[in-house]
């Protein structure tokens, strides 16, 4: 068992990203933005969940975008391009699962 509490990263300027739990077959990250802050276009190679713990978010996904508010839950597939932008000051939990947990940029 493992417990892991968030921190509130939101007093720095930049975009607040700490790893929360890493376990075998994935890992947990919370990622914290300002409102207006962006996070470029990007995919993860690993299925990835997003949980809005607090704010709301604007994701891109694909061709789609949707605005994200507490308690809401988006799936992407691995290699999914997406993107974001914070609406309001936001916490979210980055819920990666698989072997490979790193991040790709995309280039645009």
């Amino acid at each position: 068992m493992k417990v892991a509490e968030l921190k509130n990263l939101l007093e720095a300027r930049t975009i607040g990203k700490t790893s929360v739990l890493e376990f075998s077959s994935g890992a947990v990250i919370n990622l914290q933005l300002k409102a207006g802050q962006k996070v470029g276009r990007h995919h993860t190679p690993s299925d990835t969940i997003i949980h809005v713990v607090s704010g709301r978010v604007r994701f891109g996904v694909g061709e789609e975008t949707v605005d994200l508010t507490k308690d809401v839950v988006l799936h992407m597939d691995p290699k999914e391009e997406h993107e974001l932008e914070a609406l309001e000051d936001t916490s979210l939990l980055v819920i990666k699962i698989g072997s490979d947990t790193t991040c790709g940029m995309s280039k645009n």
